[in-house]
């Protein structure tokens, strides 16, 4: 095998242990650089507002309830259905019996 194409491969294979290196070596700095800050928001007793955080951080993607159980339990529609609604259902009635409908906070059937 030539010589040029043997160094290339050694080259590259040097260099993917190097980047796997920095990235271990990185996540080990930020990790301990958050372990820092922890411990001084702690003895400091910042507040969030002083470090530029809402008081009271909210989900990012909170979604509106969009059925309403009998007793007023809420499902958004995403993920597992909820057991009222799947007992309701055994029972004959539809998850469109639920919905609620815009302003308002009453099931379709009320």
């Amino acid at each position: 095998m030539e010589p040029q194409i043997l160094e290339l491969r050694n080259l590259k294979a040097q260099r993917d242990a190097l980047d796997k290196q920095i990235e271990e070596a990185s996540k080990k700095a930020r990790e301990d650089a958050l372990n820092i800050c922890r411990e001084l928001i702690k003895e400091y007793d910042f507040a969030p507002q002083e470090l530029g955080l809402k008081k009271a951080m909210k989900r990012a993607n909170s979604i509106a309830p969009k059925f309403i159980g009998p007793n007023g339990e809420t499902w958004a529609g995403r993920g597992r259905k909820p057991l009222w609604l799947q007992q309701a259902e055994e029972e004959g009635k539809t998850a469109e019996d639920f919905r609620i409908l815009p302003h308002s906070f009453e099931p379709r059937g009320s």
